[in-house]
Formats: C-alpha cells, structure tokens, sequence
C-alpha cells in the first residue's frame, strides 16, 4: 500500500482525508528545523541513542502538538519527532532521521505503521508488530513497570529498549543491542521501538 492508499484508509475515520495530509505536511514544517539540526543517522550512532531530549515545546489547544530531538549519549541530536493528538485518543506521530521518516497512526484498537510512505504495519495494544500480510515481525513487552523492554524479531531476543520513567542514569542509552542485525532486522526494531520511546518519554 502506497501513501495514497494510506489517505484512502484515513479518510475512512473521523478526520477528513484533506485534513489529515494538511496535518502531516505541517507536522513536517514544524519540525523541519528540528530535522536540519540532526546528525547523520547510521547504525553506529542508533547503538548511542539516549533518553535525553533537547528542543522540546508544545502547543496546547484543540488539537496539542509536541515536539523535541533525541539526542546520543554525546549530546547530539539524532531523532526529532511531532506528536499532534486529537479527540477519542487518536494521535498521529511522526518520527524523523536524516535517512528515515516514520508515521504512526495511533487508535485506541491499534496503530497504523508506516515508514518512509510506505506501510510498514500495525502495532497492538499488547506490543505485538504484524506485517501488512498478517505475519508476526517483532514483538515488544511494553508493560509500563519494566525498566526495559525485550524485543523479540522472529521469536529471537535481539535487544531492549529503556523505559525512560525508570531512568536512573545521567545519560542512559535507549537501546542495548544483543545482535547485529540486517538492514531488515533494524527497519523493524526501529518501527516498533521508536514510537515506544516516544510515548513513554511524555
């Protein structure tokens, strides 16, 4: 599916299709100088991703916007991200790097996921990342009293990704990687990680 198709599937809820591109173009605006402001994204600088934020602002309202950069453990910005929420606990986040951009479409039955335009899949309430065909990609224990989360790609532990209401250290690291993984692998522990560390970071 196509980010056409994806505005098709939009158009079908609450918010209009006109306002829901007008929302992730302005989204992309709004953090557009946040973006200009990142480090080049590369694997080695994913493995140094922290907990700590910088640029952080909001903007209260009808609909409340939220944005901010996550740095590296060298206080360089990395990841910058827009959350903008709307009634019925509807959000639309989105989550950028100097390479990748990731949409997430977020309902209370579950959150649409798509990366770079493209749909990547949806996430359930219980961490569970399926593929556009229905097949298990990734799984993540999200519950809320963990200090860390395990993520499993392909029923394998492949890292842990920190809970930033249980940080205790100065800088800590957001993920601690058990493997090295491919292309594949990464794009999906990213899908499904990136939008856990944003949320629980509020």
């Amino acid at each position: 599916m196509d980010i056409g198709d994806f505005f098709r599937f939009l158009f079908k809820m609450t918010l209009s299709r006109n306002q829901m591109t007008r929302d992730i173009q302005s989204m992309r605006t709004d953090i557009a100088d946040l973006k200009s402001m990142l480090v080049p994204f590369t694997k080695e600088e994913m493995e140094l991703l922290s907990l700590n934020q910088s640029n952080q602002s909001k903007k209260k309202g009808f609909q409340p916007l939220t944005k901010g950069i996550f740095n590296t453990i060298y206080y360089e910005p990395l990841i910058a991200y827009a959350i903008k929420s709307y009634p019925g606990d509807n959000k639309l986040i989105l989550i950028t790097s100097t390479t990748d951009e990731f949409i997430y479409l977020i309902k209370p039955e579950y959150t649409q996921v798509y990366m770079n335009n493209i749909e990547a899949g949806i996430i359930t309430p219980k961490g569970e990342f399926f593929s556009i065909n229905k097949t298990l990609l990734a799984t993540v224990d999200g519950a809320d009293h963990l200090p860390t989360h395990a993520v499993f790609i392909k029923n394998k532990n492949v890292g842990f990704i920190a809970n930033p209401k249980y940080s205790e250290k100065t800088i800590p690291r957001a993920f601690t990687l058990l493997k090295d993984m491919n292309i594949d692998e990464q794009n999906i522990f990213l899908c499904l990680t990136l939008i856990n560390l944003i949320e629980e970071a509020q």
